[in-house]
């Protein structure tokens, strides 16, 4: 499949703002394709940890909320699904696991987007290895009360901390790079705790546009746990 087979986007990720300064401009641009993207959030709740200032700690929750449907609205994103996990406490456990297989079965995706094993951030590590080993239990004969038996044929890992030293795919991502930025700019409780974001963003964008041939693009490396069945 190639990207203009991609009808239906599946993306993980573990807070507000992670689908932005990852795969963004690429779910901006599938959307406006008309593709629909769907997106599962892990964190969001009493038990957020994203804030920069302890007047915010009561409030930061229904603030992400609000930011969250803002940037849905910037990218396109049709559907947003919160699992309600505690920020930095996402662990592989087997009710978390599960509702990954059920999420990948109802809705069925073309292509799954999640974070890389190698982040810094033990949350991305930890939803890496529970949706990249969910999609092959999706396709198991098992569980039935989850839903029947789906293959995703793709599914691809972005950046956010690290970068990829050996991406298996480069998006390019010029036309929609304004929306990324746009999107970013909407977590206004983040632009403290991530100082610089938005250069980050930029340069990373220029970077990955220089190795592709483009003004901006974004990363990808391929899950290599399941082969392609033909």
């Amino acid at each position: 499949m190639s990207l203009n087979d991609w009808k239906r986007i599946l993306v993980f990720g573990a807070h507000v703002d992670d689908e932005i300064i990852g795969p963004g401009g690429t779910i901006a641009r599938l959307s406006q394709a008309g593709a629909e993207v769907h997106l599962v959030t892990f964190t969001g709740g009493a038990q957020d940890t994203g804030y920069a200032r302890t007047d915010l700690k009561d409030k930061i929750a229904d603030l992400r909320r609000a930011e969250a449907a803002a940037c849905d609205k910037v990218l396109g994103i049709k559907e947003r699904i919160f699992l309600g996990r505690p920020s930095q406490g996402v662990v592989n456990d087997t009710a978390t696991y599960q509702e990954c297989v059920r999420l990948i079965r109802q809705i069925k995706p073309d292509v799954i987007f999640s974070h890389w094993y190698e982040d810094k951030h033990r949350d991305h590590r930890a939803i890496a290895e529970i949706t990249d080993e969910a999609r092959w239990k999706a396709w198991d004969h098992v569980l039935a009360d989850l839903g029947a038996p789906y293959y995703t044929a793709e599914f691809y890992f972005y950046e956010i901390l690290e970068l990829f030293p050996h991406p298996t795919i480069l998006v390019d991502i010029t036309a929609t790079m304004d929306k990324k930025l746009a999107a970013m700019q909407t977590m206004t409780s983040q632009l403290d705790v991530l100082p610089n974001v938005m250069d980050y963003i930029r340069g990373v964008g220029l970077a990955r546009g220089f190795s592709r041939g483009t003004k901006y693009a974004e990363a990808f490396l391929r899950s290599n746990l399941l082969a392609t069945p033909l």
